[in-house]
């Protein structure tokens, strides 16, 4: 197994120890497999949604760990999602329904990352306009005789403005942006992520 993946890691060895020890490695795919234990199908959603099978929602706390996973994964390898049940258990009509609910859930969560990033995108536009409407006004301002102090302290002022405008445009794009563009390319990777069930006794 160490062996199937000695090319995939350009950092240390002692890291790459680290991440298989936490995540089994499938030789044939050179995917890592994210597991799951379950006692029942049911497991996998919220108790409170009484949806069909197919459109019901993640349990969060199993949705928290999908995406934990995907992140001390990198991004760029494959991963795949292997749920265990207990022998004598399975239901392959019920599988096929937790597998598009899966999927649907982590679409769900692309489109919702997508709404962050147009909502990011607006502020961060709509920021560096009044920056760059205030540095102008700044940069135009007429001194005036006799008002060097109270033209110098607005001035001031709109500096500071617009050049407080212009950071949080910058820090919405670099660095929230960076987060929830992040965040959409593990929704995104799970979408071409097989899906499928195993016995524990296997």
């Amino acid at each position: 197994m160490a062996n199937a993946g000695e090319n995939m890691w350009p950092w240390s060895a002692k890291n790459r120890k680290e991440y298989l020890s936490l995540y089994s490695f499938n030789p044939k795919t050179r995917a890592y497999v994210i597991e799951i234990s379950l006692d029942d199908y049911s497991e996998l959603f919220n108790g409170w949604d009484a949806s069909p099978l197919k459109r019901k929602e993640l349990e969060p706390e199993l949705l928290d760990y999908f995406e934990g996973a995907a992140l001390e994964i990198p991004l760029r390898e494959k991963v795949e999602i292997c749920l265990h049940l207990p022998g004598g258990l399975r239901d392959a009509e019920k599988e096929a329904k937790s597998a598009t609910a899966i999927l649907q859930n982590m679409r769900v969560q692309l489109l919702l990352t997508d709404r962050k990033l147009g909502e990011i995108y607006r502020k961060a536009a709509t920021y560096a306009v009044i920056s760059l409407l205030l540095l102008a006004v700044a940069y135009a301002w007429p001194g005036r005789a006799g008002l060097q102090l109270f033209t110098k302290l607005i001035t001031e002022g709109v500096f500071i403005g617009g050049w407080w405008f212009l950071y949080e445009a910058f820090s919405m794009l670099f660095f929230v942006g960076h987060d929830v563009r992040r965040e959409r390319s593990v929704f995104l990777r799970y979408l071409d992520s097989p899906i499928y069930f195993r016995e524990i006794s296997e």
